[in-house]
């Protein structure tokens, strides 16, 4: 080597800023010379994604109609239907001189027992001279929702029938799809209550 390429060479490192500076390690050398070969940048700025905007939810009003329609639903079809129609039934009313008063012998509940039908029932309706019967406790036979009985006249039953008045309370008794008077069937009093008791007990 020349002495002016030994001058030119010394000058060239004096000039070096990186003199100073450690060498490199080969591992760094190794990863500097992978990343210059795969195009990768020495440092990378982490770059936060963007936060994706709520998807409008189009289902929600759908549902909101549906669930207002079954509320709907649930109120005007019990309304509409206004549920089962309730049973009616009709009874006789009492045959009249043999019934007087004055041959009725004194209740027993033995004469409650012997009834077909015995039940407890309240007046809903009385339309001329059709009284409607809204049952609300049965004793004895098979007995419908309603009982249309017709209203006797006291007298011409030598006030042996039954004055029905709209809601007022009664016990009554039927043989025969035939009301019995002669105490059997009347308002609903402790008195004939205890007899009905005493006739169906438990």
């Amino acid at each position: 080597m020349h002495d002016d390429d030994r001058a030119l060479r010394d000058q060239l490192r004096a000039a070096d800023p990186a003199r100073a500076l450690p060498a490199a390690s080969p591992m760094w050398l190794d990863h500097r010379m992978e990343q210059i070969m795969t195009g990768q940048s020495p440092t990378t700025t982490a770059v936060t994604p963007e936060e994706p905007r709520p998807a409008i939810r189009r289902w929600m009003p759908v549902v909101g109609v549906a669930a207002g329609l079954a509320i709907a639903a649930a109120i005007v079809v019990p309304l509409t239907l206004g549920g089962p129609e309730p049973t009616v039934e009709a009874l006789q009313p009492p045959a009249g001189g043999d019934l007087a008063s004055g041959s009725c012998l004194a209740l027993q509940p033995e004469t409650v027992a012997a009834q077909e039908q015995a039940f407890a029932a309240t007046v809903v309706n009385i339309q001329g001279d059709t009284v409607v019967l809204e049952v609300t406790e049965r004793f004895a036979g098979e007995v419908a929702d309603r009982v249309e009985v017709t209203q006797v006249d006291a007298i011409t039953s030598d006030f042996s029938g039954v004055s029905f008045e709209v809601g007022e309370s009664y016990l009554v008794g039927a043989l025969d799809g035939t009301l019995t008077s002669c105490g059997v069937t009347g308002a609903d009093s402790a008195e004939l209550r205890a007899v009905y008791d005493a006739a169906f007990p438990g």
